[in-house]
């Protein structure tokens, strides 16, 4: 089979250009999650997607989609997402999307489309945004009630209940799809750079505790009579902490958000509320160690427990995962499985197709950050196993 290589300049160049002129932040990169930053981002991927004969269509929601090869054909899907964190990096999900827009234009013009259709998809609002991560992927693929929105919050956003539906369960069937993006961690790096297949996306779970105590005042009340919320609630942040380094399997618990009430110097506080994180590849260990930690916190401290957000832990496809393998073998790259820890639009496709994920190694694992930054010879290297990937499926 002919190998074709990225052209990992142009990608670089697109990447970086698109990231300089929609860019509201002065600080890294803000394109953020139905902005005009981001519909400006994706038009001009849509324009090039035109210029190399793609068919370019978006949905109700704003979902775009560029496809080449036959009309009848097996469809390859790939992409990501290019909204951004508020003072993001550069690489997070525009990567995949660059790449993925390389692809088809490297397919195109080696006729590589004459018995396979390829699709690149940019999934709009994948970070955290006022209707909720992963919006574009999670509407295309029906798990999205229009009903749950406020009718002036999705004014605002310039999205309406009818918008959604027209666009609930309308993802294209494909043959596969598959996403790159950057690590976000440093297990790769740790590794000695390899590119990353995923085998898992972790699942979610968030709980919001109040913990309940009793405010006074801070000079006349002695310490033994104290019912302290905050420091209860440091207890139970110190024992979630501990208890998630006790389990050696990758799962990891987080209370990264706490509000203190009433939150004054001279006030003991009253009130404290904080939510409780756990992820992890293992939906079971997710329901175990969130039990575990619960049933603690209740029987030690006056609580009252809310659940959070929940999306369950997927496993990304056996097939795809081997193809991907014996693509970097083909050219000679190394590369290890692992899990993703955190969630991404390919989660969301998982009960539609066949989903395989690459990861490209973090420098420092830092993302969600200006300082975020990849190499560019690991993002070639992990681009090109993509693309193999995709000329292999022609032999499938």
């Amino acid at each position: 089979m002919q190998k074709l290589k990225i052209d990992i300049n142009r990608v670089k160049y697109n990447l970086e250009n698109v990231a300089q002129v929609y860019n509201s932040g002065e600080d890294g990169y803000t394109r953020l999650a139905f902005s005009k930053e981001e519909d400006q981002a994706i038009d001009w991927v849509a324009e090039e997607l035109k210029s190399y004969g793609a068919r370019v269509r978006k949905d109700a929601v704003g979902n775009l989609y560029g496809r080449i090869g036959p009309e009848d054909a097996p469809v390859i899907a790939f992409g990501s997402h290019l909204d951004t964190v508020k003072n993001g990096g550069l690489f997070d999900g525009a990567v995949g999307v660059f790449t993925g827009l390389e692809c088809i234009r490297a397919l195109k013009e080696q006729n590589f489309d004459s018995n396979m259709a390829y699709e690149l998809v940019c999934f709009k609002g994948e970070e955290g945004n006022p209707l909720g991560g992963t919006f574009g992927s999670r509407t295309v693929t029906g798990q999205i009630n229009p009903e749950a929105f406020d009718e002036k919050l999705l004014k605002s956003l310039e999205v309406s209940e009818q918008d959604i539906r027209n666009a609930m369960d309308t993802l294209p069937e494909y043959k596969a799809f598959i996403e790159m993006h950057i690590e976000q961690g440093t297990v790769l790096e740790n590794n000695d750079n390899r590119t990353g297949i995923v085998t898992n996306i972790a699942g979610i779970s968030r709980t919001h505790i109040k913990v309940i105590g009793t405010p006074g005042h801070s000079g006349t009340m002695p310490m033994n009579s104290r019912k302290d919320a905050l420091v209860n609630a440091s207890e139970i942040v110190l024992h979630i902490h501990k208890g998630a380094k006790k389990v050696k399997d990758g799962t990891v618990a987080t209370v990264g958000q706490l509000d203190v009430m009433p939150n004054l110097a001279t006030v003991i506080p009253g009130t404290v509320e904080l939510t409780f994180e756990v992820r992890s590849g293992s939906q079971e260990r997710i329901d175990a160690f969130e039990k575990e930690m619960l049933d603690w916190v209740t029987a030690n401290y006056d609580v009252e427990i809310l659940p959070g957000v929940k999306k369950k832990a997927s496993s990304l496809s056996p097939e795809v995962r081997a193809l991907l393998n014996r693509a970097a073998n083909t050219l000679g790259l190394p590369v290890m499985e692992m899990v993703s820890g955190a969630n991404h639009d390919a989660n969301s496709l998982t009960n539609h197709t066949e989903v395989g994920m690459l990861f490209v190694p973090s420098i420092d694992g830092i993302s969600h950050n200006p300082e975020e930054n990849s190499y560019w010879e690991d993002i070639a290297n992990a681009a090109d196993i993509m693309l193999q990937a995709l000329m292999m499926y022609r032999e499938e």
